[in-house]
């Protein structure tokens, strides 16, 4: 897997980018760049308006420029749609269980989602993210920052004082942050160990844009070593989806121009393909659903005319062409 790429959304840009003719050039993308640039895009989309996300600003750039290719409104919409999906199935998986639940995101990047639960009165048992040492170091650094005029505390939002190990983990009661390769269960182990995470209550796992850079051996070993060690997991995946046709094809030639490698695509040509792979790994429930199926029949419709009232598209076919290439795979046991 190359561990310097996390986010899809250089992909979406590329695509577009191609769409379009725009004559934008992108750089390599090491894994900082990479989670910087998806966290700036989510900072411009929420002040366009998108969403409500007080805690991105931590961690974003304010003075910096989103490059062109990624103000178009697509990769607005697209990340809205996401970030609502994916908050969508774990909100709803603590409410089942009244709040006695874990989280593990795997690949968090600068994700704000623990904060806007924890703010929301949200109820979890403990929530832990999990990404490269090279990303948790610097998102501690952020959490941990001296709070500006106007700025948030994040530390607030935890139930005991963070501790930091290794520049690379912090621990703070409800809230861990450690830096592990997910493609080494070992050291997965290790780190899941040191966040004292309850094996036996149900725990809900996220991975967004992750599995797809692991080889299909890689992510299959992953969920099969989650469902052998927690006795009530779901996992909410979000990934490329119809990766067979001329528009992956593009993305993976503008990828490779970057030195980023799709080393599991293979397992996201299909719903059959994402099925039989967490099926095999131990779920029995899966549901599978193209971010079509998403923005027009799981999330809020009120809300989603609201989006599309915020940029107005000339045309409607390239967003829909965008959704139809990226799904959420929802399993549970």
């Amino acid at each position: 897997m190359d561990s310097e790429a996390l986010s899809s959304d250089s992909h979406v840009a590329a695509a577009i980018s191609t769409r379009r003719r725009s004559n934008s050039v992108s750089d390599d993308y090491s894994v900082q760049r990479t989670n910087d640039d998806a966290t700036q895009c989510k900072f411009f989309a929420i002040q366009k308006g998108y969403w409500k996300d007080e805690f991105i600003s931590r961690f974003a750039n304010s003075s910096a420029n989103v490059a062109e290719a990624r103000r178009f409104p697509e990769i607005s919409m697209g990340y809205w749609a996401r970030t609502a999906a994916i908050e969508k199935y774990v909100r709803e998986f603590l409410t089942e269980f009244n709040g006695k639940a874990q989280v593990v995101s795997f690949g968090c990047g600068f994700d704000t989602l623990f904060w806007r639960l924890v703010s929301s009165g949200s109820n979890l048992v403990k929530y832990v993210e999990v990404d490269f040492s090279s990303v948790t170091s610097k998102k501690i650094r952020h959490i941990l920052k001296p709070v500006g005029s106007g700025s948030i505390d994040l530390k607030k939002s935890f139930e005991s004082e963070a501790v930091v190990s290794h520049h690379s983990d912090l621990h703070a009661g409800n809230y861990h942050l450690v830096g592990a390769d997910l493609r080494q269960s070992n050291e997965l182990d290790q780190k899941l160990e040191t966040c004292q995470l309850d094996y036996d209550i149900p725990t809900i796992f996220i991975a967004e844009c992750v599995l797809v850079y692991m080889s299909a051996n890689a992510s299959s070993s992953l969920l099969k070593q989650i469902v052998s060690k927690f006795r009530q997991p779901a996992f909410v995946n979000y990934e490329q989806f119809r990766t067979s046709d001329a528009f992956t094809k593009v993305m993976e030639q503008n990828l490779g121009e970057r030195g980023i490698q799709l080393h599991g695509l293979e397992m996201c040509e299909s719903s059959e393909k994402q099925e039989e792979r967490f099926r095999n790994a131990g779920f029995k429930t899966i549901k599978v659903m193209d971010m079509n199926q998403i923005f027009n029949n799981f999330l809020d419709q009120n809300e989603v005319a609201r989006i599309r009232t915020i940029e107005m598209l000339d045309e409607m076919e390239l967003l829909e062409q965008l959704l139809a290439h990226y799904c959420v795979v929802f399993a549970r046991i």
